[in-house]
C-alpha cells in the first residue's frame, strides 16, 4: 500500500512538472532591466500608388500617378538673400559691372479639395530688392499662379474643366524674375515639402499654354488658359477624347502684341498593355491679336506613344506633319512643317527628373504675330545626404517669325544647394544664368533685351512644414 502510494505520488509529480515547463513557454517575458538595444528599419514602408489615367490626347501632362491622403494644406515659406548681378535687365548695352542687392522674399503653397472631384492649387512668390537705381527695374517683383481643376464621371464618361490663371513680372519660361533666390516656387506644378506625398501634375500641357519663349524684361503679364475636356471609355483598352481650350497673354504694354487663342482636339486611345499606350490626335488652331487683323491657323495630325510605370516614371512622345496660314490684309501664305512634343518624369526615394520639349506654332509670345517655338527644358531635384540637397533647372528655346527670318534664342539655367541648419530652416547658395539672341535683322523696341547675364545668390530659407487645413 505504501508502495502505490508512492508510486502515485511520482506520477502526479512528473505531471505538474510537465505542466509547468509547457505553462513557461507560453509564459509573458518579464520585463528588461535598463534601456533596450536600438533596432534598425531598414525595408520602406511603400505607400500606395493610384496610377494616372489621362490619356495621351488629353489637355493635362501625364504624370506618374499619385499616393497619400487628400488633405487641404498650406505652406509658408521665408527667405533672405544677398546677390550679385551682372546684367538685371539683360540688355546688349550693358557694360558686364555687377551690382549687389540685399533680397527679402516670402511665397506660399496652398492645395484646397473641394469635395472629392475639385481641387484648387496656388503658389505665389514675392521678392523686394534693397537697391534699384536702374531704370525699368522694379523693387518688387511678384509672380501669382493658381489652378482650378474639377472631373466628374458617369458611368463611362468623364468631363474634366481645368483653368490656370497667371500674374507675374517676367518670362514664366525661367525663374519668372527670382533669380538669386534659391529656387522659389513659382508654378502650382513646382510643390516643395511633400516627401510623403504624390500629387498628380494637373498641369495643362505647354503647347494649350501661351507662348512666353523670349524674355522682354519686368513687363508685367496675365495669362489665362481654360480647358474643356470629355472622354469617352469605349472598352478598358479603347477611349476617345474632344477637347478646347481658350487662352490669352495680354501685357502692361502697348509695345507687345496681346493674344487670344483657341483649339479643338480630337483623338483616339489604345492601350496596348499595361504599361503601354498609343494614340492618334487630331487639332485646330487659331490666334489672333488685339488690334491686328492679322491671324494665324494651324492644322496638325499626330502619333503618340507612352509608357507609364506607376509611382516610378513615364515618357510621352508624339510626332506629325502641320499645315500654317498666315493670314494678312495683303493675302495669305500657308506653309507646311511638321510639330511634335514629348515629356519625361521619373522619381525614386531621393531623385526626381523631368523633362519637356516642344516644336509647335504659337502665337509670338508677344513680340511676334505667330511663330514657330522651339522649346526643351529639365529639371532634377536630388538628396544628397541627410542635410544636403541640390536642384538644377535649364532649358532652351528658339522663336522664330512665320514670314521673315528673325528670330529669338534664349537659354537658361539655374543651380542651388541647400544646407539643412535647422528643423526648417536651410542655408543655400545658387547661381542663375539666362542668355538670349537674336537672328536676322532685327526690328522693334525689343531687339536690345540680347545679353547675357549671371546671378549669384548666398542666403538663408526658413521652409515651414505643411500645414494642414480643414
Amino acid at each position: 500500500m505504501k508502495l502505490d502510494n508512492l508510486t502515485r505520488l511520482l506520477v502526479l509529480g512528473g505531471c505538474v512538472f510537465i505542466a509547468m515547463e509547457l505553462a513557461s513557454q507560453n509564459a509573458p517575458v518579464p520585463p528588461v532591466q535598463g534601456p533596450l538595444p536600438p533596432v534598425l528599419v531598414t525595408d520602406e514602408q511603400e505607400t500606395p500608388v493610384i496610377p494616372d489615367e489621362h490619356p495621351l490626347t488629353g489637355g493635362q501632362v501625364l504624370g506618374v500617378g499619385t499616393s497619400g491622403a487628400k488633405h487641404s494644406f498650406i505652406i509658408p515659406s521665408l527667405r533672405l538673400a544677398e546677390t550679385l548681378d551682372s546684367n538685371p535687365l539683360l540688355l546688349s548695352s550693358n557694360d558686364g559691372s555687377y551690382r549687389g542687392f540685399t533680397a527679402v522674399g516670402g511665397s506660399v503653397q496652398w492645395m484646397q479639395y473641394v469635395g472629392r472631384d475639385t481641387e484648387i492649387r496656388y503658389s505665389g512668390a514675392l521678392r523686394y530688392d534693397s537697391r534699384a537705381e536702374l531704370q525699368g527695374y522694379s523693387q518688387f517683383t511678384n509672380v501669382e499662379h493658381v489652378a482650378i481643376s474639377r472631373s466628374m464621371r458617369f458611368r463611362n464618361w468623364s468631363l474634366l474643366i481645368d483653368d490656370e490663371a497667371e500674374y507675374s513680372q517676367g518670362s514664366s519660361f525661367g525663374a519668372a524674375g527670382m533669380e538669386g533666390m534659391g529656387g522659389m516656387v513659382t508654378q502650382t506644378s513646382q510643390w516643395s515639402g511633400l516627401s510623403n506625398l504624390l500629387l498628380s501634375p494637373n498641369a495643362l500641357r505647354p503647347d494649350l499654354l501661351p507662348d512666353q519663349s523670349v524674355l522682354v524684361g519686368q513687363i508685367g503679364r496675365i495669362t489665362n488658359s481654360t480647358l474643356v475636356e470629355l472622354d469617352g471609355r469605349v472598352d478598358a483598352r479603347n477611349t476617345f477624347t474632344v477637347a478646347g481650350s481658350y487662352g490669352l497673354l495680354h501685357f502692361n504694354s502697348s509695345l507687345l502684341a496681346d493674344t487670344d487663342q483657341t483649339l479643338a482636339i480630337a483623338g483616339y486611345n489604345r492601350r496596348v498593355t499595361a504599361r503601354d499606350s498609343f494614340a492618334i490626335e487630331g487639332a485646330f488652331a487659331r490666334f489672333t491679336y488685339e488690334g491686328s487683323s492679322t491671324s494665324v491657323s494651324t492644322e496638325y495630325f499626330s502619333v503618340l506613344y507612352a509608357r507609364r510605370i506607376s509611382g516610378r516614371s513615364s515618357i510621352e512622345v508624339g510626332v506629325g506633319p502641320q499645315v500654317t496660314q498666315l493670314n494678312l490684309a495683303q493675302g495669305n501664305q500657308r506653309t507646311v512643317g511638321w510639330q511634335g512634343r514629348g515629356t519625361a518624369q521619373y522619381r525614386t526615394h531621393r531623385t526626381t527628373l523631368s523633362a519637356q520639349a516642344n516644336r509647335v506654332v504659337s502665337g509670338g509670345a508677344g513680340v511676334f504675330t505667330g511663330a514657330v517655338t522651339t522649346t526643351g527644358s529639365g529639371t532634377v531635384n536630388c538628396d544628397l545626404s541627410r542635410y544636403f540637397s541640390m536642384s538644377l533647372t535649364s532649358g532652351v528655346s528658339r522663336t522664330q517669325e512665320l514670314d521673315s527670318s528673325q528670330l529669338y534664342d534664349m537659354e537658361f539655367a539655374g543651380f542651388v544647394l541647400n544646407r539643412k541648419v535647422g528643423r526648417y530652416s536651410n542655408l543655400y547658395v545658387s547661381y542663375d544664368l539666362q542668355h538670349q539672341t537674336t537672328g536676322g535683322v532685327c526690328t522693334g523696341p525689343f531687339c536690345g533685351y540680347t545679353g547675357l547675364r549671371n546671378v549669384f545668390g548666398i542666403g538663408l530659407s526658413w521652409n515651414y512644414r505643411p500645414i494642414s487645413i480643414e
